[in-house]
């Protein structure tokens, strides 16, 4: 079996599309008869010399629209369900404004590096737990897992914690809520490290708090009892120096206020080690803690968690009968396996090197293509670059005129810059695709 990329529309269309359309035209066509064992993911990212991102994102989509049948430990198989009567088959068309062809959005991660076979037998096992099945889980999450975590954030991250600090729920939104309840004798006021954190700050203010946004350079005395800050990977894109945590710690304590911190991303440094987190850092005082499994396995997994200081375990203990669990104990018990087997451990180790790897082919490109137009901000930290543009048009508005051909970018609010910024993702684009991507853009800006 030979399947080649046609070269036509190279520039209108990514790799993996062209891929979906080639094998799309076989199948009509006869050429792959049904039940024809197809080329391994490995054999056609070879063959074809590229990704395997690229080859899985073809497949998945193939399998979803019934032209493949995935077997597990097998491979993969033409479908029957398609008509093999020989026909003319329609060249793609272009797509519309809001079809996205290149993604440079911060929802995706890079799923050919998921350890998917080690996440399923870990599954299994929690499935062969009756307790879990039979129960509705445990409201502050599975003592098991709030074990494991404590060991392996402390690894991880210096975060220093016994399990009954943990509190497991579906995602920050709902463990947020929780921890309103649990701060509610503090004045209902919130400070955000500038830009902010939309979806947070609907949540607070929805409680009635009132949203202010706040310099880590500036801090001073009229700052609320509250402040919510990313400092290993902020949205700026660059990790918050040591002597900035220090003098952030340092005001929390004289302040007698709370820091909530914020870890997303914070296992993701590319040229240099991890830095500690502030929750470390302080020993535990005045630091609230927050991590999550969005980016490091699957967005679909809605695991994360809260660290909270001693001083407001007792407020906790006395309102936590209150709320339901909100993620599934199953997930919670494979969670726990997969941490204290070690993988996750290697899988983060092996991320790091692929968006490493991506992190540079996107600043290279950059700078070939747009030169002294851009200027790249920051890029040591986190899954995407921070670009300023020099452009007359606002980000708002280029971000518009990126997505009219097909290519979704972010665009940043910064109110004290004087040019339009973006974040570029790298995290789910594939690496031969950030080229034409940022060609493409180019082209639409005019620059």
């Amino acid at each position: 079996m030979l399947i080649t990329l046609p070269q036509a529309d190279k520039k209108d269309f990514p790799l993996y599309l062209r891929l979906i359309n080639e094998i799309k035209n076989k199948i009509h066509s006869g050429e792959i008869a049904a039940g024809e064992k197809m080329p391994s993911l490995r054999k056609l990212a070879h063959d074809l010399e590229v990704s395997r991102t690229t080859a899985e994102a073809a497949y998945s989509q193939l399998v979803a629209e019934g032209y493949l049948i995935a077997s597990p430990k097998r491979g993969y198989f033409a479908g029957s369900i398609v008509s093999r009567k020989p026909q003319k088959v329609l060249p793609p068309q272009k797509p519309s404004a809001a079809a996205i062809r290149y993604d440079f959005g911060n929802n995706y991660i890079d799923s050919s590096l998921f350890p998917a076979s080690l996440w399923k037998r870990c599954l299994g096992h929690a499935l062969q737990n009756s307790a879990l099945l039979a129960g509705y889980g445990n409201p502050q999450g599975e003592p098991y897992l709030r074990s494991t975590l404590a060991r392996y954030s402390h690894e991880a991250r210096s975060v220093i914690c016994t399990p009954e600090q943990i509190v497991i729920g579906a995602g920050m939104q709902s463990l947020l809520q929780i921890l309103i309840d649990v701060l509610g004798a503090l004045p209902h006021t919130v400070a955000f490290e500038e830009p902010g954190f939309t979806k947070a700050e609907h949540i607070f203010a929805m409680s009635g708090w009132q949203v202010r946004h706040f310099n880590t350079e500036n801090l001073h005395n009229k700052l609320p009892q509250l402040l919510y800050v990313s400092p290993s990977n902020p949205y700026k894109g660059r990790s918050l120096s040591p002597q900035g945590r220090l003098d952030l710690l340092r005001w929390a304590q004289q302040n007698s206020a709370y820091i909530l911190e914020d870890d997303y991303n914070g296992e993701f440094r590319y040229f240099s080690h991890p830095i500690s987190s502030l929750q470390g850092m302080s020993g535990g005082q005045n630091v609230i803690y927050c991590g999550s499994f969005s980016r490091i396995l699957l967005p679909s997994l809605r695991i994360s968690y809260l660290v909270l200081p001693q001083n407001l375990l007792p407020v906790y203990n006395r309102i936590r009968h209150l709320y339901n669990q909100t993620s599934s104990s199953i997930e919670q018990f494979a969670l726990a396996e997969f941490i204290a087997s070690g993988g996750l451990r290697r899988h983060i180790k092996k991320m790091r090197r692929r968006y490493a790897v991506k992190n540079t082919l996107l600043r290279t490109a950059l700078a070939n293509i747009f030169g002294s137009k851009a200027s790249i901000m920051a890029y040591e930290s986190g899954l995407h670059i921070r670009l300023a543009l020099h452009a007359a048009a606002t980000a708002e508005e280029l971000a518009q005129k990126a997505m009219s051909k097909g290519i979704h970018i972010l665009p940043v609010k910064a109110a004290e810059s004087s040019s339009p910024e973006i974040l570029l993702s790298f995290a789910g684009i594939a690496e031969e695709d950030i080229e034409p991507a940022l060609l493409e853009l180019k082209k639409v800006w005019q620059l």
